[in-house]
Parts: structure tokens; sequence; C-alpha cells
């Protein structure tokens, strides 16, 4: 699981090394923060899609938005 917006390395990085890329948005109207409804609709729905998530990359402080995840966030 990768957040969107990312950097372009990560997305590379999946695909080569066989990865199924499962997006989850961060939300700009709240300095780009991680909301958990949306952590938990994203590996939701690549579930019903057949896809068993075994990580999740966040990044933080944010490229390309350069945003910084509240501890609470985290």
């Amino acid at each position: 699981m990768i957040q969107t917006p990312t950097y372009a390395l990560y997305v590379g990085m999946i695909r080569a090394y066989g990865g199924e890329m499962v997006n989850f948005h961060l939300d700009e109207s709240k300095s780009w923060g991680l909301p958990a409804d949306e952590l938990q609709r994203s590996y939701k729905e690549a579930k019903e899609k057949g896809i068993n998530p075994k990580a999740i990359v966040i990044i933080n402080p944010g490229n390309p938005t350069g945003s910084v995840l509240s501890k609470q966030n985290l």
C-alpha cells in the first residue's frame, strides 16, 4: 500500500519486485494528512480485487508534498 501523491521511484520499485500497487489518498485539505477511513477503504478495495496487502509505505516527510504527519496521525 502506498500513498498518493507519491515519489515516482517507489512506483518503479513496487513494479520491479512484482508487487501490486494499492493506493491510498492523502487529504490535501488537512495538510496532506492520512485519514484512517481512506486507509481502510483502500485495504478493503484491494481485498475485493483479490490482492493481499503485505506492506505499507508512509513517506514522512511527504514527497512530493513536503508535508509532515503529526504523531497522532501516524
